[in-house]
């Protein structure tokens, strides 16, 4: 009898792990990101700022609103629209990142508050991953 109650709760265990549900970023508000990380490779200490735009796509039922997009580092901003973003609709978290006074392997992660007309809210962290080298010699 043991036998068969330990079998029968090692086939329960092995069958609510299959259908588990995977933690989508963005799944509890309804969006979706077309991406949450950006590698932007190697770049001199010198090069123009790296910009890139992660996009926001509603799949939920419920309008939903971008509430903050706050940086890890005053050389990382997030720009975006204030207005909610309507069901089947897009917006965009457009970030830039300036790599003066940066050297080496970096990270820097922008924490996206979203919350939709259900009242729900979330917080999705995007991230951007790159070398930065010294600047060239001036001579």
């Amino acid at each position: 009898m043991k036998k068969i109650l330990l079998l029968l709760v090692a086939v329960v265990m092995a069958s609510v792990s299959l259908h588990a549900e995977r933690k989508v970023p963005g799944q509890k508000v309804g969006v979706e990101f077309d991406k949450t990380s950006y590698d932007f490779g190697t770049v001199s200490e010198d090069a123009d700022p790296v910009k890139v735009e992660f996009n926001i796509k509603v799949t939920g039922s419920q309008p939903v609103s971008i509430l903050s997009a706050t940086a890890n580092c005053g050389c990382t901003t997030p720009k975006y629209d204030r207005a909610p973003i309507r069901p089947g609709k897009t917006s965009k978290v457009k970030v830039s990142f300036i790599p003066k006074g940066q050297r080496g392997e970096v990270r820097k992660d922008v924490r996206i508050r979203l919350r939709n007309g259900a009242d729900k809210s979330e917080t999705v962290t995007v991230k951007l991953t790159g070398v930065v080298v010294p600047e060239k010699s001036r001579k």
